[in-house]
């Protein structure tokens, strides 16, 4: 089995000039080995950044907030290596962790929505299809009811982009199941909470759907509404 120091001088060989020399010589620092394997994965050597991030997991939960930082993130960019390579329910075991120990001062990093609207996807591609149809019913139902505490511009802005992130989600089930009726309601169901949505679009969306085209109807709906940042 390699050792950490044998990790970290391939990791060297592969991204040493990318990175200051301080970087690997205090490599115990688990925020330096995070940043290591980021680059890592920066130059497509996944496999040696998942050990590093890896490394960094097996040394579990941290008293200092950024190396607790580092914990979370290495087993965050673990679930979606995962996933990449169809390891869904190692994914989700990775991702739940992560949600589990997810610090809210980290919201300005990584959105926690995001994150838990992954953990349904691992679990559905998983098998697990009714845990995550009941998991992103419950977001949902909790994002609504944030949504509605506060004021409508802030609201938008703030709680918006992540519903609407995850009723997209919600919509895609349904469309993987071929429950085209389903999908295009859910779809529709993102234009109260989007940041801006293009009329014409759902005009559109509308027609294809009256004359019996759910997929294509759903996928003009979702192309017309605008939830995310620089789109």
């Amino acid at each position: 089995m390699q050792t950490i120091d044998e990790l970290l001088q391939e990791a060297y060989d592969l991204v040493g000039q990318r990175l200051p020399k301080e970087t690997f010589r205090d490599a115990e620092h688990p925020n330096n080995r995070l940043l290591i394997g980021v680059t890592c994965l920066r130059v497509g050597a996944v496999n040696v950044a998942y050990r590093l991030f890896e490394s960094i997991a097996q040394e579990g939960p941290k008293e200092n907030a950024n190396h607790h930082f580092a914990y979370v993130r290495s087993l965050v960019e673990m679930a979606e290596i995962d996933a990449e390579n169809e390891r869904y329910s190692q994914a989700a075991e990775h991702m739940a962790t992560a949600l589990a120990e997810y610090p809210e001062s980290m919201g300005y990093m990584m959105s926690r929505v995001h994150l838990e609207v992954y953990l349904t996807y691992y679990q559905y591609q998983a098998g697990r299809k009714d845990e995550a149809l009941s998991s992103i019913a419950a977001l949902c139902a909790r994002e609504e009811q944030a949504f509605r505490e506060m004021e409508p511009s802030d609201a938008k802005a703030l709680v918006g982009p992540g519903l609407c992130y995850a009723l997209h989600q919600w919509a895609l089930f349904y469309a993987m199941e071929g429950e085209w009726d389903r999908a295009y309601e859910k779809a529709n169901s993102m234009i109260p909470y989007a940041t801006s949505v293009d009329e014409a679009g759902v005009e559109q969306a509308e027609r294809l759907y009256r004359e019996g085209n759910g997929e294509a109807a759903m996928n003009r709906l979702i192309e017309a509404v605008r939830y995310r940042d620089g789109e």
